[in-house]
């Protein structure tokens, strides 16, 4: 399954937080409204399962 939608990286400091003791990354984002049907079906099919995440900047 493929899930797809345009989102941005707010502008906060804290957008991308690294745990130093695990090591492990977190990243935050802004998802416009308009994407919400999409954004939705995050939880609902990949909780819990390990995903892959591509980023390819809209210019």
């Amino acid at each position: 399954m493929r899930i797809e939608f345009q989102a941005s990286l707010p502008p906060i400091q804290s957008a991308v937080k690294i745990d130093g003791s695990e090591g492990n990354a977190r990243v935050q984002l802004d998802v416009p409204a308009s994407e919400m049907p999409e954004l939705i079906k995050v939880p609902a099919y990949c909780s819990g399962k390990i995903f892959r995440v591509i980023i390819e900047v809209d210019e």
